[in-house]
């Protein structure tokens, strides 16, 4: 029999087959892979980044510190070691897929008790989000600290519940760069967007029977008005030991009932403009320690009494210009270890006694009427961080006993009646990080032996009569210098080599009435210049361009009475607050916009 035929189909060969199958399932996998890759792809980027450790483990600390109550809506039971804290209730990370730190910490419906939060808040640094709403139910806390928070607006109500509190610190911290130049000391600090506001400091602190220490620096108190104080004192405070309240727009006269509040142990109330006499009845409190009046408009003649105060550690009332009197005789048994009547009326003579003071770290005389030499006892105080002395009837040289306080950090001769030179002992004074010599009658040249004071970071000579060629690079070898005032001398100032890193450290540079006829090439290295005084100089032709380009953070700027012929840039940047062009030789429209 004959095989069967099979017609119109044929078998491939085998060979084929497998090839065939190869390529199908290599395909398939290539197709599986570009899927799985796509996919994870997708997941990744939708994938949010998990809550970092540090951010997890500052929130575990702060729920340690909580107590939930039974009204509480929520019982942060999701927040558990181990978890991812962006998924926690009540937080939510920043970033569009997270960025695993905290930026919004919603704890309102908690109804949360605690006798302390934990610092460990403030590790929480890129919190832009903080609700802790009702937190006057934590009833328990004992001590509020804010301070340097960056908060504004009003002072919650809810503070004025927390019955217990023994401490509360709503302060902020300011610096001063110079007392004497208002515009510097606060400049742009001064913004009132800044402040955080409390019109009622009576009503704050009514029902805070426990309180012993109050710190509102910078808090804005001026809706108060003149009433601040009695408002204060009418509270039911009568534990309170410290009051300090500086920088806080205060005005009015210091009520004598302040004097009622027995345990006082502090007082300070720096930087307002506070009037009137300073209250006899200062000196019957017998706990006060500190009294720091700086900065007001105080007058009248200053009770002696309060100086007289052993229990005193520090006084300090200058800068109030109307305030009179004269320093007592000092006996070895007071505990003063900061006494400065500077920049006040003070006269009379500054007592051979002040040598007495041996615990003294900070000294500031003033004489005015009363011309005399600084008693050669002060050169015994060895332990002297501040010397400072102001005022016409301050007479005579620069004493030679001023080499043995070589603990000085701060030494202020200014607004007084010292001539002579500057003598070279003071280049002995290794410690000295601000040497200010200025509107006196000093003359000669600047001493090289300055230049060996490596710590200074402020050197202020304006002011006086010193004469000479003096190269602006000498000062850029001070590795810490970052303000230098020259102006107002007859000194002739050049540029030099200009081959130090130092020289970007400047933020203050004043150099009026210098003699400069060139524009200093060292500008060109000063990038953090905030402040730049160069008026009444005979500097000719256009600023560089490249001032404008490198001084991206000035503030001040004054170049009048130059010959100025070109502002070097088509238009001011705006960012500057205060500009003096005038008496130059300038040509046209000068316009204040934008650089790019």
């Amino acid at each position: 029999m004959s095989s069967p035929i099979a017609i119109g189909h044929h078998e491939p060969p085998p060979l084929l087959v497998l090839y065939l199958l190869i390529h199908l399932l290599l395909g398939f996998q290539q197709l599986c892979y570009s899927l799985g890759t796509h996919s994870n792809n997708r997941i990744t980027a939708a994938m949010p980044v998990p809550c970092l450790p540090d951010q997890s483990a500052a929130l575990l600390r702060l729920k340690r510190s909580f107590t939930i109550t039974n009204d509480s809506q929520c019982t942060l039971a999701s927040w558990r070691a181990g978890t991812d804290c962006c998924r926690w209730e009540g937080v939510r990370c920043g970033g569009a897929n997270g960025d695993g730190r905290v930026r919004s910490l919603d704890l309102a419906r908690c109804f949360l008790e605690s006798a302390a939060i934990d610092p460990a808040l403030f590790d929480l640094t890129s919190l832009r989000y903080l609700n802790l709403a009702r937190f006057e139910r934590l009833k328990h806390l004992t001590h509020l600290n804010l301070s340097d928070a960056s908060i504004q607006g009003k002072i919650p109500v809810g503070i004025r519940h927390l019955t217990n509190l023994v401490s509360l610190d709503l302060s902020t911290t300011f610096y001063l760069i110079d007392q004497d130049d208002y515009y510097l000391s606060f400049g742009t600090w001064s913004d009132p967007s800044w402040w955080v506001v409390e019109p009622n400091i009576g009503s704050l602190v009514a029902n805070l029977s426990s309180l012993r220490e109050l710190y509102l620096g910078r808090v804005d108190l001026s809706d108060n008005g003149e009433d601040w104080c009695t408002a204060l004192t009418n509270s039911s405070t009568p534990q309170l030991q410290v009051l300090s309240l500086r920088h806080c727009r205060l005005f009015g006269p210091i009520c004598t009932s302040l004097s009622s509040i027995h345990s006082l142990t502090e007082i300070n109330l720096q930087y307002n403009d506070l009037y009137g006499p300073v209250p006899d009845s200062f000196a019957d409190l017998h706990f006060l320690r500190v009294l720091d009046l700086a900065d007001n408009d105080l007058e009248g003649l200053f009770p002696k009494r309060i100086l007289q105060n052993r229990n005193l550690t520090t006084v300090h009332i200058s800068y109030n210009t109307n305030i009179y009197g004269s320093l007592p005789n000092f006996s070895p048994d007071s505990s003063l270890t900061t006494l400065i009547v500077s920049s006040t009326n003070f006269s009379g003579p500054i007592p051979s006694s002040i040598g007495n003071l041996k615990s003294l770290n900070e000294l500031g005389v003033a004489s005015n009427d009363f011309r005399q030499e600084l008693p050669s006892s002060i050169g015994q105080l060895t332990s002297l961080k501040l010397l400072e002395a102001t005022g016409a009837g301050i007479v005579g040289t620069i004493p030679s006993w001023i080499a043995n306080l070589t603990s000085l950090v701060l030494l202020r001769f200014s607004n007084c009646g010292l001539s002579g030179p500057i003598p070279s002992s003071i280049g002995n004074l290794k410690n000295l990080t601000r040497l200010e010599l200025y509107r006196c009658n000093f003359y000669g040249t600047i001493s090289p032996h300055i230049f060996n004071l490596t710590h200074l970071k402020v050197m202020y000579l304006h002011s006086n009569n010193l004469t000479g060629t003096v190269e602006l690079s000498s000062f850029w070898k001070l590795p810490h210098l970052f303000s230098l005032n020259l102006s107002g001398n007859r000194l002739t100032v050049v540029d030099g080599d200009v081959n130090s890193s130092h020289v970007n450290n400047m933020d203050i540079l004043r150099l009026a009435s210098c003699n400069m006829s060139k524009f200093p090439d060292a500008l060109r290295h000063m990038s953090f210049i905030h402040y730049l005084d160069l008026s009444d100089n005979k500097i000719p032709g256009a600023i560089p361009q490249w001032a404008w380009e490198t001084w991206s953070q000035l503030v001040l700027l004054n170049i009048s009475h130059n010959k100025f012929s070109s502002v070097g840039c088509n238009a001011l940047p705006v960012d500057i607050e205060s500009v003096d062009l005038s008496f130059n030789q300038f040509e046209g429209p000068i316009s204040s916009s934008p650089i790019n």
